[in-house]
């Protein structure tokens, strides 16, 4: 179940871009503006073998009054599930802070049961700002779902993202190429039914997004992996 915790983001927040149109000052956008771009994002079990993909198409681009605007797309393809799973949305960037779509957190594998029901998301936000330096410290982050059937109440799901660091700063290569990235780690914990706690590691990169990320359970063994493997425009 908790191998997708972070789809769509995880997230909901994986892309590259293709001459990437001017952004607001002091800004750094992590996601692709080109209108028509599309990320492949390929999902991996604890042992690499391949689960499900993502695929973000950007829709439409905007900057206005110091705020930079994408519209996304995204499609998951899953054999788990019945039929592929879509979600538009978009991300913004403003004051020099890069806002995350936390609803890229909630585990998509437990909520793809609940298909034609109703859905109510609330969030936090959660930011990456321009300047980083290795140890700094992030905001926190939390996003919950209330699943509702004609009315009726049935289930809520609460995930809280904290403890967010940056570790550095490194090279990434995957089959889609090679990039500039900040590692940032957090601590996730989940409460639908019970508590789940993980912990991951990300790496982003300024117009591309988040091109690799690792889970982990609560003993610091791998649970699952992201990473960018192909883009077209």
């Amino acid at each position: 179940m908790m191998k997708k915790l972070l789809l769509f983001t995880a997230i909901l927040i994986f892309s590259f871009a293709f001459g990437a149109k001017s952004q607001s000052k002091d800004c750094n956008f992590y996601f692709p503006t080109e209108k028509g771009t599309i990320v492949e994002t390929t999902y991996f079990d604890k042992k690499h073998k391949e689960t499900s993909k993502l695929f973000q198409e950007v829709l439409d681009y905007s900057s206005s009054n110091g705020v930079t605007e994408v519209k996304i797309q995204n499609r998951v393809d899953d054999p788990e599930l019945d039929s592929a799973l879509l979600q538009t949305y978009s991300l913004r960037c403003e004051n020099g802070e890069f806002y995350i779509n936390m609803e890229g957190y909630l585990d998509k594998g437990s909520l793809s049961k609940y298909q034609g029901m109703d859905f109510e998301i609330n969030s936090e936000k959660m930011t990456i700002p321009s300047n980083l330096s290795k140890g700094q410290v992030l905001d926190d982050g939390s996003v919950s779902v209330i699943i509702s059937n004609s009315g009726m109440k049935l289930m809520t799901m609460t995930v809280h993202v904290t403890n967010r660091k940056v570790e550095g700063f490194e090279k990434v290569t995957t089959s889609a190429g090679t990039f500039d990235c900040v590692k940032i780690s957090f601590d996730s914990e989940m409460k639908m039914l019970f508590k789940v706690k993980v912990s991951g590691v990300q790496w982003f990169s300024k117009n591309v997004g988040i091109v690799k990320s690792e889970d982990y359970d609560k003993k610091g063994k791998l649970t699952g992996s992201t990473e960018i493997t192909k883009i077209t425009k």
